[in-house]
């Protein structure tokens, strides 16, 4: 299956942003709480999210879609990672469960990378619980996303 315009441009800017974040921070590296950690990196993701989003919504409407809508109780698994990962992250900073971690620039980098490239791995995937099942949906911006029926 090609790759389009969005997916090229993303996997392009992958390696644009690792880099340049690369370039940008410290060269002794940089000290985070576990708590913060976690929800730099959930809100990276959700970021990540977001521009594709926004990307999907400015191609909706140049090029109405032919497909019907269709209403399910889903979210997007990469939606439901990031929000998982805030809300964890700012409940161990909130409850004082937090330790002190030295990234080094070479572990920073690689973990920023990791992030956006899960992010742009997860993002066809849609989490339903009614039934309970995690399948592909390469267009879900056509799915009305719904919490009860």
């Amino acid at each position: 299956m090609p790759l389009s315009i969005g997916e090229k441009f993303e996997l392009i800017a992958i390696p644009v942003v690792v880099v340049s974040t690369a370039i940008l921070i410290p060269q002794s590296g940089t000290t985070f709480e576990i708590g913060e950690l976690i929800t730099g990196g959930a809100l990276l993701l959700l970021l990540q999210g977001f521009f594709r989003d926004l990307w999907l919504l400015r191609q909706s409407r140049r090029s109405p879609s032919s497909t019907p809508t269709r209403s399910a109780r889903c979210m997007c698994v990469e939606s439901t990672v990031g929000l998982t990962g805030v809300i964890a992250g700012i409940a161990l900073v909130g409850f004082g469960l937090t330790r002190p971690i030295h990234l080094s620039v070479i572990a920073l980098v690689f973990a920023i990378a990791s992030i956006l490239v899960v992010g742009f791995l997860l993002k066809d995937f849609v989490f339903e619980w009614s039934p309970w099942k995690i399948h592909r949906e390469k267009d879900h911006s056509q799915v009305i996303f719904r919490w009860r029926k």
